[in-house]
């Protein structure tokens, strides 16, 4: 591949290539988009798998507000893990709006 695989136009970002490991993710104007697939496909194999709903241990997803990352998948999988998806929650054992002092002696 060569060295100039970067996207510029009029001075700005148009679009952003994040590469991890054998993972990447692709978001910016859909034509650089287009063909940085392209490119790529020639020097890689590769495969597309759709709009992306987790990288790198985050949950993503869109809506008209936005783009969202969560970890909820993530503390699921831990609660399953040590046998802990059916506990109760419980209230911090701790005094609440519980004012310490500096001890300045």
């Amino acid at each position: 591949m060569d060295s100039n695989f970067y996207f510029n136009v009029e001075g700005r970002i148009s679009m952003i290539l994040l590469l991890y490991v054998d993972d990447m993710f692709l978001t910016g104007e859909e034509k650089l988009i287009v063909d940085a697939k392209m490119k790529v496909s020639t020097q890689f194999e590769m495969k597309y798998l759709g709009m992306m709903h987790y990288f790198l241990g985050l949950q993503v997803w869109k809506s008209a507000y936005g783009i969202f990352l969560g970890q909820g998948k993530y503390a699921v999988d831990i609660l399953k893990r040590f046998s802990m998806l059916d506990c109760k929650e419980m209230t911090t054992p701790m005094v609440s709006n519980l004012k310490l002092l500096c001890d300045a002696s």
